[in-house]
């Protein structure tokens, strides 16, 4: 299946939502909010194996049908804006997991957008939101609010291996680990003090024809509902800015961002960074 669609992941607070509605411009890309595709697929790859009518067939004789039912499924899906002509990129946090059922299901390289940004600021952003809460948010009661008394317990919750924060962490690094040639890595201070340059690292690695992008007036065009997601988790600013050198400063304490450093010096020097492709090279 030779179809235009390809994949947009990363860590939370790190861009993909901007990013997004920057390329949501130009017409010939259909751009997704957060995506719930990969639910739809990743059931049938967990399942089909234990499925007792495939297991009496024989996995392998039934393998060829189920692969050719996922390349319905994600053809399927976006085919009226196949139809149209548009490329389509679909955003989730968890397609860094399935690359290489990916590659076997579209029978082709797959590269993933990977948004990063570093941990310190993300954790801040969290706490900015959570201070920003109105009458309507969400304040953890019982046993969870004990555990998030405090900024820097807001923090660590947020980066355990169960929670947003600390599940993409894990996805990225593994994706870096298994497959870094698949990847193409977008800090987040760099998309937003050159997005010009950053759309046009896109343009090449996807095949993209050339479009006049307004990083001074970008329209929100994904929406989601962030009543179910959590308050303002996916509005965007009109105008791409640069943020603060170190945002996390007066916002979390400086124990904290200490420990964060070091702890996450990998991804944070990735962060620093300018874009990273390695599979250009590959």
């Amino acid at each position: 299946m030779d179809r235009p669609l390809h994949f947009v992941s990363g860590l939370p607070r790190s861009g993909s939502t901007l990013l997004m509605n920057l390329l949501g411009q130009n017409p010939s890309l259909h751009v997704t909010p957060t995506s719930g595709l990969i639910h739809l697929m990743r059931q049938v790859v967990h399942r089909w194996p234990n499925t007792r009518e495939f297991r009496s067939q024989g996995l392998e004789n039934a393998r060829p049908f189920v692969l050719n039912g996922l390349r319905g499924l994600l053809s399927g899906f976006y085919q009226d804006q196949f139809e149209q002509g548009q490329t389509v990129f679909d955003k989730s946090r968890g397609w860094l997991q399935y690359i290489e059922p990916l590659e076997e299901i579209l029978a082709r390289r797959v590269k993933v957008i990977t948004m990063v940004r570093d941990v310190r600021a993300i954790a801040a952003s969290f706490e900015k939101l959570y201070r920003g809460r109105g009458i309507e948010g969400r304040v953890p009661s019982g046993p969870a609010a004990v555990r998030t008394a405090t900024s820097e317990q807001r923090a660590r919750h947020l980066l355990a291996a169960s929670q947003v924060v600390g599940r993409s962490l894990s996805r990225v690094r593994d994706a870096i680990d298994r497959c870094p040639d698949r990847l193409l890595i977008i800090p987040y201070p760099h998309f937003t003090l050159h997005p010009q340059q950053t759309l046009s690292v896109i343009h090449q690695a996807f095949d993209l024809p050339p479009f006049d992008y307004d990083p001074d007036h970008v329209a929100q065009v994904t929406h989601e509902d962030d009543n179910y997601h959590g308050r303002q988790l996916h509005t965007i600013r009109p105008k791409i800015e640069a943020p603060p050198a170190e945002p996390w400063r007066g916002i979390l304490p400086d124990s904290l961002c200490k420990q964060l450093e070091q702890e996450y010096a990998d991804l944070n020097a990735l962060a620093a960074g300018e874009i990273w492709d390695p599979g250009a090279t590959a």
